[in-house]
Parts: structure tokens; C-alpha cells; sequence
């Protein structure tokens, strides 16, 4: 198993270090004098490697991720709880969801890019707004698996529990929390990645820090190499937040068979 796994990772190192050698190539790298694309459009890995340098050297760095960071958590959490008690609300208020659900539905279908400028009038620049577009992005995800999660518990688990004497606050804990709970979580990776979008998208808008923040002037001044370190930057939190995500996942939920990768 572990032979595997090297295996695999060795070969997904060899194909990332393949395609940013021929990356550099086509950018005029290594030597070649090979220039497929201008800088402008598309800066070499050096080039966004030794701006990224820069970058960090300044000390902008470590702030505009911190700010990002704080925003996208606060979000997450908020989200996350505000998620799951309207989907427990509406799971049990069955009047509530036939009258409200197709509004439900109308707001999540907005694109979280024009909810932005409403946010920033009604909180200003800031990190309020910032955690505002987060927990709006996060809202939803959880809300509906929350929602769906509790309708989908088998009826038969329902009834037998019923035939056992079991109390409403027995099914609720013992049946509906466990469902609910793998739901939630399964939707954790997923909200870890919308909370980070939520406030990468508010900086865009409206703020005064941050990576977006960042990002938004190195594009107008057409610092491309900058746009580019920020938005590996960017993937790289991404990547590690996922799996930090998925490591709650699995300890959390490790009483249920088959939560871990499958790759």
C-alpha cells in the first residue's frame, strides 16, 4: 500500500515538474529562446516564482493571507451553524418549507459575485462584508444537505424506533443526528473551498486587504506575474485547507465505514 502511494505521488510529481518545464520553455525560459507567449499574457514559473519572492519579501504576504484566512473561517463557521439549524428548522416545519423553499431556491441561485456590492453598501469595506459574502456562500451548501439529510432518514429506522418506546429526543439523537451529522460533513470539503471563494470575491469588491485585494491592483497595473504567484497562492491554501477538512472528516466520522479518499 504505502509502495503504491509513492508510486503515485512520484508520478504526480513527475507530471507537474514536466509541465512547468515545458511551461518555462514556452515562456522564453531555460535558455531556448522559445516565445510562444509574452509575459503579459503568460509570465514564466521563474518569473511568478521570483515575484511570489518579492511578495513575501515585502511583508504583504503573511498580512493578505491572514486577513483572507480570518474572513473565509469566520464565514465558514457562521455558515456552517446558521446552515444546519434553518435546514433542522425547515426539515421539521414541513408548512415552512412548502412556503419558503422556492425562495430558498431563488437566493441560492443568485451568483455570489452580484450579492457582493449589496453586501459592501450595507457593511462598508471591510472584514464584515468579507464574512457576510463567506457565510452566504456557505449558508446554502449546508442548508440544503442539513435539509435533505434529514428527509432522506429511513422511515423504517423511524418506525422501529417508535415500536422500541423510543422518545422524539431518542430518534433525534440516535437516528437524525448521525444522518445529519455524515451529511454536514460530507459538505465540509466542498463549504471549506466556497468560504475561501466568498472572501476572495468580497476583497475583489470592496476591502482594503487581502489576497483578492491584492490581486484586483496587481491586475490593474498588469503585474501579471503578481495576478499569477497570488493565484498559486491561493491553490496552494485551497489544497491544504481541503485536506485539513478531510482529516476532521474521517476522525469525525470514523465510526462509519468507508468516509476516508478513495484515492
Amino acid at each position: 500500500m504505502n509502495t503504491s502511494r509513492a508510486g503515485l505521488f512520484a508520478s504526480r510529481l513527475a507530471l507537474l515538474v514536466a509541465f512547468l518545464a515545458l511551461w518555462e520553455v514556452v515562456t522564453g525560459g531555460l535558455g531556448l529562446g522559445i516565445v510562444l507567449f509574452e509575459p503579459l499574457i503568460l509570465p514564466s514559473p521563474s518569473t511568478i516564482v521570483v515575484e511570489m519572492w518579492g511578495y513575501a519579501e515585502s511583508g504583504l504576504l503573511p498580512r493578505d493571507v491572514q486577513a483572507t484566512l480570518w474572513a473565509a473561517f469566520l464565514g465558514l463557521v457562521f455558515g456552517v451553524l446558521g446552515g444546519a439549524l434553518v435546514g433542522v428548522f425547515f426539515a421539521y416545519w414541513r408548512i415552512g418549507a412548502l412556503l419558503l423553499e422556492p425562495a430558498m431556491v431563488a437566493i441560492n441561485s443568485l451568483p455570489r459575485i452580484t450579492v457582493a456590492p449589496l453586501l459592501i453598501l450595507w457593511f462598508g469595506l471591510g472584514i464584515t462584508s468579507q464574512v457576510a459574502l463567506s457565510l452566504f456562500t456557505v449558508f446554502f451548501v449546508i442548508f440544503w444537505n442539513t435539509y435533505l439529510g434529514i428527509r432522506t432518514v429511513e422511515p423504517d429506522l423511524l418506525r422501529v424506533m417508535k415500536v422500541m418506546g423510543g422518545s422524539r429526543l431518542d430518534v433525534g439523537r440516535m437516528v437524525v443526528l448521525p444522518t445529519v451529522v455524515s451529511w454536514i460533513f460530507a459538505a465540509l470539503r466542498t463549504s471549506v473551498s466556497f468560504a475561501l471563494s466568498g472572501a476572495v470575491v468580497a476583497e475583489f469588491v470592496g476591502s482594503t486587504r487581502g489576497l483578492g485585494y491584492r490581486m484586483t491592483i496587481a491586475a490593474g497595473l498588469l503585474n501579471t506575474p503578481r495576478v499569477f504567484a497570488i493565484m498559486v497562492i491561493l491553490g496552494v491554501v485551497a489544497v491544504l485547507l481541503v485536506r485539513g477538512a478531510e482529516k476532521v472528516e474521517r476522525r469525525a466520522l470514523r465510526w462509519r465505514p468507508d468516509v476516508g479518499r478513495l484515492t
